[in-house]
């Protein structure tokens, strides 16, 4: 980073990399669970729930104890601390001749993860105030590549023989140290440092110059925001949970391939959000939702393998937009406290990451996985009728 980047793009940067963090750690932990399994035994089974847990519980206290708009924090400091107890954690982690050691280490990696889910959007918003529909979208892209890139490159340490802790807290230990790099020069007071009218930030609340307003927005005001998000989240991890085993399960592929082929879901994101960042994204959820419900028509209605695999990435591509899109929606109901709509948004997540796997579970152990799919199309319609067809009022 230049030193004569300014504190907004500085913040930009760590964000960006923060979210790629965070999507490491969260694909990285599904890559790391054979292993886990095999040297932890029943231990590991509390290493996927952990994340979604933490975000949840963490987004609920945060919600539920500030009931008016607390303060701008130091989104520095917020940074610096969730990136750095992202990646010790994951160090910690691999532990494994004491177990209980291990999944400390996995507590501590989901709570620097909560922290930065909670604070990422918010910071997002202030740093680039002009553009932040745009920010939230690239800095969800790369968390998206963090995602693809995350399980290949701890399978490539656990097959050279390194075991797959290195593929894991390597790079998170990597981007903490980016960073704490890219925010070296902020300081929490003074002009034109982090907090400052010249980064863009809004005012803090009960500070002079915002009206006074230091009451939260009524649930009446944002309620239907947060659950288009939530339920386009739940939308998000059905296929990024479940596409490989529909196309083993139902199409027939072999276990590896239909593995391979699921990650075609996170590249249409990870290319969707790239390309929609460049531009000003959709007005409205019609034509995502659009896609989407014709990527799932390919998946499964077709029992062609190359029909069904074109489906996961057309379905990728429409779900790109919609995650960065709701969440600055959520964020305008809070215009003079980003930060507490960013733990609303922290809730969203955290719910879904908690409700998708525990509603596709059961509906496949009740109907199948090809029957429990038709979830996919519920949601979607749920989706559109509490979104509409309105537009998101311009910043």
């Amino acid at each position: 980073m230049s030193d004569d980047a300014g504190p907004g793009e500085r913040s930009l940067t760590a964000a960006y990399v923060a979210y790629a963090s965070v999507g490491w750690f969260l694909s990285g932990i599904g890559a790391a669970l054979p292993d886990l399994r095999q040297a932890l035994g029943g231990w590991a089974s509390a290493y996927p729930v952990l994340p979604g847990a933490v975000i949840l519980a963490s987004a609920l206290v945060a919600v539920r104890r500030h009931r008016r708009a607390e303060p701008h924090r130091a989104h520095a400091e917020v940074l610096r601390i969730g990136a750095g107890g992202l990646a010790a954690g994951a160090v910690v982690m691999g532990v494994t001749r004491w177990p209980a050691i291990g999944v400390l280490g996995a507590l501590g990696a989901s709570l620097g993860g909560a922290l930065l889910v909670r604070y990422l959007p918010g910071v997002l918003a202030t740093a680039a105030p002009d553009r932040p529909a745009r920010a939230i979208m690239r800095a969800n892209a790369w968390s998206s590549l963090g995602g693809i890139a995350s399980p290949a490159v701890i399978g490539l340490t656990i097959a050279v023989g390194i075991g797959w802790m290195p593929g894991m807290a390597g790079p998170l230990a990597l981007g903490a140290a980016v960073v704490v790099a890219s925010l070296r020069r902020h300081r929490p007071d003074g002009p034109g440092r982090e907090g400052s009218p010249a980064e863009g930030n809004r005012p803090a609340i009960g500070s002079p110059g915002d009206g006074g307003i230091g009451v939260l927005p009524p649930l009446a005001t944002w309620w239907r925001a947060w659950a288009v998000l939530c339920v386009g989240i739940v939308v998000e991890f059905c296929f990024a949970y479940f596409a490989a085993t529909y196309l083993h399960d139902d199409i027939g592929l072999s276990t590896a391939m239909a593995a391979a082929c699921a990650a075609v879901w996170g590249i249409g994101m990870t290319a969707g959000r790239f390309v929609v960042s460049l531009r000003r994204p959709p007005a409205t959820l019609a034509v995502p939702i659009a896609v989407l419900a014709a990527g799932f028509v390919l998946f499964w209605g077709f029992a062609t393998p190359a029909v069904a695999v074109t489906g996961v990435l057309v379905a990728g591509l429409g779900a790109a937009p919609m995650y960065p899109m709701r969440v600055d929606a959520l964020l305008r109901h809070f215009p003079h406290s980003p930060d507490q709509g960013s733990a609303r948004a922290g809730l969203a997540s955290g719910a879904a990451l908690v409700g998708a796997p525990a509603l596709m579970i059961g509906l496949r152990a009740a109907l199948g996985v090809r029957r429990a799919y038709l979830a996919v199309p519920v949601l979607l319609a749920v989706l559109a009728v509490l979104a509409g067809v309105q537009r998101d009022p311009a910043r």
